[in-house]
Formats: structure tokens, sequence, C-alpha cells
């Protein structure tokens, strides 16, 4: 067992699980996107983001329902995603690509464990009123939570800064399926190949999320490390909705991993 402590150890395997998601989605005429800080990334960095420990694409619905009915674990890398209807891996509302080689301890999620891996989210649609698509974002982030919370166990509610009490005591009034059914059903309340505007619901961004959905269908491939994967045509309106002045570095105090990790391999190298 070898423990991980560099940061460009732990981006070299999970490189390793974009070319295999990219190989793949390619071969089953998938499609899929580089998001967020991965495709920020590419723009800015021609790859990683120095300092980031993870990865994350988009799939629009359609191939992000047909991508977890295709695809088989293969070798070393394993799929992880929620099913409302049966007791599976949960965590919230989309799915990660695992390297199964490797284990990592959350401790940001009290000692969650799983390999190094790639978050893969679905694109849903939006409503075209603003009011509207924040009432479904908070509502989405409502079950969110409660699903987040109902993975706590109960005696939890007696350590401090675990939440409102109440919440918590709603959470665990219902099953995590309850919970997990209801979010995915307000996902898909608008179907994403018919709607004017969609995004990642399920993510961290909020409103910030959505964009016209035309942006999405329009893609092109990008310089990533030594290796080319898909991302939005229109980086741009993309980065800037999310990010604003995404060419900027951050502050040297802020430019860290967003996780808090202890990364293994149960291999003897890489």
């Amino acid at each position: 067992m070898v423990v991980l402590n560099e940061i460009r150890q732990q981006q070299e395997i999970i490189l390793s699980i974009l070319k295999h998601l990219d190989k793949f989605c390619r071969e089953n005429n998938l499609t899929y996107a580089l998001a967020g800080g991965s495709l920020l990334g590419a723009v800015r960095h021609k790859g990683f983001i120095p300092w980031d420990d993870d990865a994350d694409v988009i799939m629009p619905r359609a191939d992000y329902d047909r991508f977890l009915k295709i695809y088989r674990n293969e070798g070393r890398y394993r799929l992880l995603t929620y099913t409302p209807d049966e007791k599976h891996w949960n965590i919230d509302c989309y799915s990660k690509l695992e390297d199964s080689c490797t284990d990592c301890v959350d401790y940001g999620r009290m000692g969650k464990h799983f390999g190094l891996n790639v978050d893969i989210f679905p694109l849903d649609g939006a409503p075209d009123d603003m009011e509207e698509r924040k009432r479904v974002l908070r509502k989405i982030t409502h079950y969110k939570h409660r699903i987040s919370l109902r993975q706590k166990p109960v005696w939890s509610l007696l350590r401090p800064h675990q939440g409102a009490p109440l919440a918590m005591i709603q959470a665990h009034c219902f099953s995590l399926a309850h919970w997990l059914k209801k979010c995915d059903t307000l996902l898909r309340a608008h179907d994403f190949e018919t709607s004017n505007y969609s995004g990642a619901l399920c993510g961290v961004y909020g409103v910030r999320e959505v964009f016209p959905t035309s942006i999405f269908k329009e893609l092109a491939e990008y310089e990533f490390e030594d290796t080319r994967l898909m991302g939005v045509k229109d980086y741009d309106t993309y980065l800037k909705g999310l990010y604003g002045n995404y060419m900027q570095l951050p502050p040297e105090k802020d430019r860290h991993g967003a996780h808090h990790l202890r990364v293994t391999l149960n291999e003897p190298e890489l």
C-alpha cells in the first residue's frame, strides 16, 4: 500500500479515468463534456488546475441514463451511482467513476471511503422563468441536504455543527430512497432536449449552473495534459457564468483542493 501525498500523483490517476471515460463514450456514441473546474483547467492550464484534486464531466440526461445502463465495470474502473428503488451506493443525485485500486478517506464527509474518481453530472432542463427556476433549484438543494443528513447516523445530532436538529429529524423520518426519488423526479421534470435552458441542476452553483441549452449542444475538443477531451465550444459564456473573470488566478491562500483526502494506492507503483 502506497500513500499518495502529492497532488500530481492523484491527478495522474484521475487523468487515466478521464481517458477511459472518453474512450468508452466515443466507442458508444455518448455525449459528454468537461465541466466546472475541469473545463477551466483545460482552457487556462491545458490540463488540471495545478492544485485541483478532482474532475467533473456533464452528460445530457439521455446519454447519462444510457451510460448507467450499458457501462460494465472494467478492470480497475467501477461505476458508483444511486438507484432510488433499491439499496445501492448513495451520496447524491449524480455518479462517480472510480479507480478501485485507490482508497480515499474524505474527512470532510465523516470519513467516507471511495476511490479517486471523476464526478458525472446529468444535464436536465430548467424553467424559462427565473423565479420558477430559483424555486426549483431551492427545492433540489433542500432534497440534497436531506439526502446528506439521512446518511449520517442519528446519534450525530449529539455532535456540534451537524446542522439543524429539526432538519436531521425530518431527514430520518423517511428512507434514503424516498429523498433520492423526490430529488430525481424534480431533476427530470423538464426535458433537456426540449427546454430552452438547462444545466447540471444537482451541482453546487445553483442558478449559475443554468445556461441556454444550445451551449451544451455544440462541443469542441480541448487539449488536456497529454490527451484531448470534449468540452462546450462556447467556453467563455460557460466559464464567465460560473466564475466571472475565470482567467484571473485566485490568491495563493486559496490555491488548494476542494477536499480533505487521504489517498492510498493498493499497487506497488503508479
